[in-house]
């Protein structure tokens, strides 16, 4: 059978599209963290791994370079100078290993996969690829996806299975009847689940397989399993343990304000007796690193969307070797440095740092990012204007720097590590609730909205695919009939000279429900004429008519309270119901409704950048009860939304806690506040690696603006 009768067209609104390993969906991809395997004793983190290294059953050391890596990316990218020598039957095999990659994903991580698969329902599954029509689908000019889509029908198939057929059927996995099914040179043992295997510690290291021990659930909390003596570096294997961190003995006067007191032991030095620079260009192969503002140094994903472009001739850019400290010149007052965790490229707005061997970076990368280091960044950095301040090498090998003893330098960094990890798991589990709470308030909202109150209520076809009924005493209307829509041409740069105003702006709505009045809004200049035009009422909702990322298009927001002076910004749309048939608040939460939103998402348009136009807002259509219908609605489901509301709110204010208090522990630790060297370490059975936990971080940093791989880098 041809490859062209494989080809798929599917609608994107009916289907289960994934694309970032973040979003509602992203577990299904084969670079999504937290689904780690186990094969022959192996902990494997991804089946991206998995599978890479099954293409070399003949390599095993290439086998052993793909799955020490410590990203799904990574591993890809290790795996592409070989890609040549793959097992010669790689194009005839490559789906059937793919099949068993999922099954033994399934298998292993049997709770938290299976409930994502059992969460698609009946739709078609499909990976969204900029490039790749064979295991995805690639977005066609009338934003339908066409492609073979071979993952996302593997995928399909697997959820059929695990609808039909036992669960102890699918928790065995018998190896592949291929020749030469090895890894690291031994035979492919069959994966057997059933008796709920547990993770094993680290990637690359066989071990033995414990009976018996049950597959966590994601939102259990993790058993802590104490690090042996055995398993602890040499030099702390015959200290006495202790259980929490305790000042140091002696201290004595470091003569720095911003350090104060060190422990007695302590040494200052200056960063140039630390670090050497490396001004090394011309390796032109290597993968490209970016910073993030909240965990440092990484390996670029040049296949996902969205990210800042990277300057086209790499003849600049500077090698930073494994373990070298990267600096952003202008932003690393903010944060942005970090350890490089391989070889790599960095933008030439960076300096590089290779560290003495009496420096271990990973300590550095932690004093460097504290809140009194970045203070002191400020002071020796130099520049026309305060924000576009540059801290240059020279000043930076003249700042100085605490410095402990090597050895105990690596006991810092080791506990940070350790404590980073147990911080990154808690707050990805409180995260996966937040999930399933928000689920909880999308199923309250979407039977409201289309469906009303009452489950016994007749009911009338619409010949809406997305809408198929409504009450039959419901209509369903184009908002243009009843409510304004209007697209406001007001930023912050707009008429010098003229009236002053507030604009309420994209990150506003986008990150609120309400506007209120106590609010940061923007300050801004407008004309008469737009003042009188998109100056905000009560009830007026407000959504993001444009934006780089598709999901982000058509997030309300609405004004409940009296607001002076303040303007609809640039990119958003302003919509104002007619009172006499379309209650605000209905019509703001029937934005949020899934019926809704998926119209918007089929509407916009885009390359690099998605946006809304007029005509198609005007055209969304609108379930319609009667007004006094409508009221009772939006109390019933703000009844319905308030515990939800508040347990969110609640975990999130766990996660900033959890937060707060690493950074200060950080801070602490790294200054010689607290004296860690005689601490246990403490670690879940099935612990995250920090790469990973940085992986689920990602999109939310570029929401931010905290990904600055190429910043400033044509400056």
């Amino acid at each position: 059978m041809s490859q062209a009768s494989q080809v798929r067209t599917y609608d994107r609104a009916a289907s289960v599209v994934f694309l970032k390993t973040n979003e509602r969906f992203g577990g299904l991809s084969n670079m999504a963290p937290g689904f780690p395997l186990r094969i022959n004793g192996i902990r494997i983190r991804t089946s991206e791994a998995l599978y890479q290294a099954c293409r070399f059953p003949h390599m095993p050391d290439v086998q052993r370079l793909i799955i020490e890596q410590n990203s799904p990316m990574t591993a890809k990218m290790r795996s592409k100078p070989y890609r040549k020598q793959s097992r010669p039957d790689w194009d005839a095999v490559r789906v059937k290993v793919m099949r068993w990659c999922l099954r033994v994903k399934l298998a292993q991580n049997w709770r938290e996969f299976g409930r994502l698969l059992l969460a698609t329902g009946e739709r078609p599954i499909v990976e969204q690829s900029k490039k790749d029509d064979f295991w995805g689908a690639k977005i066609a000019e009338d934003g339908s996806l066409v492609g073979m889509n071979v993952l996302g029908r593997l995928l399909m198939e697997l959820r059929e299975q695990l609808k039909d057929d036992a669960e102890e059927s699918l928790k065995i996995v018998t190896p592949l009847s291929i020749p030469r099914f090895l890894l690291l040179e031994r035979e492919i043992e069959a994966v057997d689940a059933s008796g709920g295997a547990s993770l094993p510690a680290r990637a690359g290291v066989p071990e033995e397989v414990p009976d018996g021990l049950p597959q966590p659930s994601l939102f259990d909390q993790p058993a802590a399993a104490r690090v042996t003596m055995d398993t602890l570096p040499n030099r702390m294997a015959n200290r006495p343990r202790q259980d929490t961190p305790s000042p140091y003995p002696t201290y004595r006067d470091s003569g720095l304000p911003w350090l104060g007191r060190i422990p007695g032991h302590w040494d200052v030095r200056r960063n140039g007796r630390l670090f050497a620079q490396r001004n090394d260009t011309g390796h032109e192969d290597l993968p490209i690193l970016e910073v993030s503002l909240r965990t440092g140094v990484r390996v670029r994903d040049l296949e996902n969307g969205g990210r800042k472009q990277i300057m086209t001739d790499r003849s600049k850019y500077k090698r930073a070797a494994k373990g070298d400290i990267a600096y952003n010149m202008m932003r690393m007052w903010q944060g942005a440095v970090g350890v490089a965790p391989v070889d790599g490229l960095i933008s030439p707005a960076y300096v590089v740092a290779s560290p003495f061997p009496e420096a271990d970076p990973r300590y550095y990368s932690y004093l460097f990012r504290t809140g009194d280091y970045m203070r002191e960044v400020n002071k020796f950095s130099r520049g026309i204007v305060s924000d576009r301040n540059r801290l240059y090498w020279d000043e930076f090998k003249q700042m100085p720097s605490a410095f402990p003893p090597t050895e105990e330098q690596t006991q810092i960094a080791d506990f940070l590590d350790a404590h980073g990890r147990l911080a990154s798991r808690l707050i990805r589990n409180k995260r996966r609730l937040i999930g399933l709470l928000n689920e909880q308030k999308q199923a309250i909202i979407n039977q409201a909205v289309t469906r009303g109150l009452n489950p016994n209520a007749p009911m009338k076809p619409t010949g809406i695919d997305l809408i198929p009924e409504v009450p039959a005493h419901w209509e369903v209307k184009p908002l243009k009939k009843v409510a304004e829509v209007l697209f406001s041409n007001v930023d912050k740069h707009s008429h010098e000279g003229e009236a002053d105003v507030l604009l309420c702006n994209y990150t506003d709505v986008y990150k609120n429900d309400f506007i209120l009045a106590d609010m940061p809004f923007m300050k801004a200049t407008a004309t008469p004429a737009e003042i009188e035009r998109f100056r905000l009422e009560i009830g007026d909702v407000m959504i993001t008519k444009d934006s780089e990322s598709w999901n982000d298009i058509g997030v309300p927001s609405i004004v409940s309270e009296e607001l002076a002076g303040v303007l609809c910004g640039y990119h958003l749309a302003l919509i104002r119901a007619d009172r006499k048939e379309l209650v605000p608040m209905f019509l703001f939460r029937a934005f949020t409704a899934s019926a809704i939103e998926q119209q918007l998402h089929v509407e916009a348009t885009g390359v690099t950048r998605y946006g809304l136009s007029k005509l198609s807002i005007k055209n969304l259509l609108i379930p319609l009860p009667p007004a006094d219908e409508q009221a009772d609605i939006v109390a019933d489901i703000g009844t319905g939304l308030e515990p939800l509301s508040s347990s969110i709110s609640r975990v999130n204010e766990e996660i900033s806690l959890v937060r707060e208090y690493h950074e200060r522990l950080v801070a602490d630790v790294v200054t010689g506040k607290l004296d860690v060297r005689h601490v246990e370490i403490v670690m879940p059975n099935n612990e995250i690696d920090m790469d990973e936990a940085e992986e689920l971080e990602a999109d939310e940093e570029m929401a931010d603006g905290e990904m600055m791989e190429g910043d400033d880098a044509d400056d």
